[in-house]
Parts: structure tokens; sequence; C-alpha cells
């Protein structure tokens, strides 16, 4: 074992451990969902998209006020157990554990975060890609997906979460690593969130402090615009079944990333300045009235 993950020493791969039997013969309430759903330890997060499901039932399940051992309600049910049935596919993916950062041969090492959020959740994930002489290695290294706030947020406010969190991530990768020059490229597919991070203006408070954050950990320089279908994240933050998965085998990274040398997807999408100076800080012009008392003047300084 390997950091709560299983270490195949023949292959030199990494795969998740998933222990159905502590599953099977429990009755599916909040409670035992919450307990499932943290069963699965995935420090890289190769599994986040299908882990990810769950906690998405379970807001729902908060949102609906059920108690801890009430029994759920029949559709919610029906997405639990589905879930479930697929849950043990998990076991059959492995990913290569060696990263070969010293051996020779190496041209160049880059990093790549892919941001993306929806209405439900939020994510990022970090692809390290080597070029040597001859071929291009990359590799999932770190991937995290969060469920969005309860309280009703924006769109571009978690897409600008979502590129905060990615930050993170990669300041972790670079620091774990101990790549401390390693360039580093940051693409989301919002225009919005991406011009608040791009432009220095004054903004609003949350908006303020995220850019903050984002600019102190990355260069804005390195922040680039990729259409959504080519975002690697995106089924990050959807979140999928296990068989789908296993049939796009998302761990191993978008195919363009391959290429040599690289030809980062660009768009012409056109930023939408009406919802970027939603943000802006707000002004509020007070107006003040000084009234002045008339009087004699020679009655302060004369008494009748």
């Amino acid at each position: 074992m390997v950091l709560g993950l299983i270490w195949n020493l023949k292959d030199d791969c990494l795969s998740c451990n998933i222990n159905c039997q502590k599953i099977e013969g429990k009755a599916i309430t909040k409670r035992s969902l919450l307990s499932i759903a943290n069963h699965i330890f995935d420090l890289i997060g190769f599994t986040a998209p299908v882990t990810l499901k769950p906690k998405l039932i379970l807001q729902v399940i908060w949102k609906l006020k059920l108690k801890w051992d009430e029994n759920l309600p029949e559709n919610i049910l029906n997405q639990v157990k589905q879930w479930l049935e697929q849950l043990p596919i998990l076991a059959g993916i492995k990913i290569p554990r060696c990263l070969n950062l010293s051996s020779n041969g190496i041209k160049q090492i880059t990093l790549h975060v892919f941001c993306d959020a929806h209405k439900k959740a939020y994510a990022a994930c970090v692809f390290l890609r080597i070029e040597y002489e001859e071929n291009v290695f990359e590799k999932l290294i770190q991937a995290k997906a969060r469920v969005a706030p309860l309280k009703d947020i924006s769109i571009p406010r978690l897409e600008l979460l979502s590129c905060t969190l990615g930050t993170r991530l990669a300041a972790s990768v670079k620091n774990d690593l101990n790549l401390p020059d390693v360039c580093i490229y940051y693409l989301t597919d919002s225009m919005t969130a991406l011009a608040w991070i791009q432009r220095t203006r004054d903004w609003g408070v949350f908006v303020f402090n995220k850019v903050k954050e984002i600019r102190n950990l990355s260069n804005v320089s390195s922040w680039e615009h990729v259409p959504s279908e080519k975002n690697f994240a995106d089924i990050l933050s959807r979140g999928c079944s296990a068989q789908q998965l296993i049939y796009l085998r998302w761990w191993e990274g978008p195919s363009w990333l391959s290429e040599n040398p690289v030809q980062c997807p660009r768009s012409k999408q056109v930023p939408d300045e009406e919802a970027i100076n939603l943000e802006l800080r707000k002004s509020v012009l007070v107006n003040t009235a000084k009234r002045i008392e008339e009087f004699n003047w020679h009655c302060k300084y004369f008494s009748s």
C-alpha cells in the first residue's frame, strides 16, 4: 500500500482499494452514504469524477433536511444503487507510479492546469508533461472536485473558485516534485473569470480576494482560454459513472498534450463585458445638505 493506494510491485502501478464487502448489507441512509463516499481513498484524484457523484447526492439530501438514519426517497435511492453497482470497476484502473523526472534525455518539463465549474461543482486537475528527445510523456498528478456551496452562487464565481483551486494544486505539485523553475500553464473555459484574473480593476470583495490569491500563486501571463469541449476538467466538475471513466481513460490526459510541439486549442470567444463588470466594486454616492440658520450677526456681539 502507498498512501492508501494498492501498489503492484511487478507492474509498478497504483490502483484504488475498493472493498465492497464493507458496503454490502448496509441500509442506505444519509449516514451510510457519507461513510461510503469517504471510504474510497484516492489521494491523486484519478477516480474523482466518479467519487463526486455521492457528494452531489448528499447535497441534495441535505437540502431535503432528511435525518441521519431516515430512509432515502426512491429516486435518490436508485441513483445511489446505480453508483454502487459500478463501484468495483474502479479497482481495474491502474496508473504508472514512476515519473522519471531525473532521467536522461529530458528536454522540457511543464505542468498544465485545467480549471472548470458547473452549477453543482467546481474542479481542477494538474497534468505533468515531460518532453524527451523522441517522445512525450504525460500523466495526471493531482485532481480535486468540490461541491458548490449550498448558497446560490453564479457560474462565473464558481469558475473563479476552480481557478483558485487550480493554482493551489499547481503550487502544491510544484513544491512536492521539487520543480522550482517549472513552466506552468493554466487553462480555463471561462472568459469572465479569465478577465477578472488578467485585468487590474477595483473588483468587489469576493472577486478581489480570489484574484489576489491567484495572482500570488501564478503568473497572469500563464493563464489562457481553452474551448469548453477541450477542457479536461469538464468531466471532473460534472462527474460521471465508473463505466464512462474507464471508457474515456480520463487520467491519461488530452491527446493534444502529447503532440510535439504542443498545440493548445484556441477559441475566438468574446468576453461578456456586462458579466465582467457586475463584479466591480460598488460606489456609493452620499449627498449631504447643510442647513445654515439665519440670524442677525449683531446679536452675537451685543446684548439687548
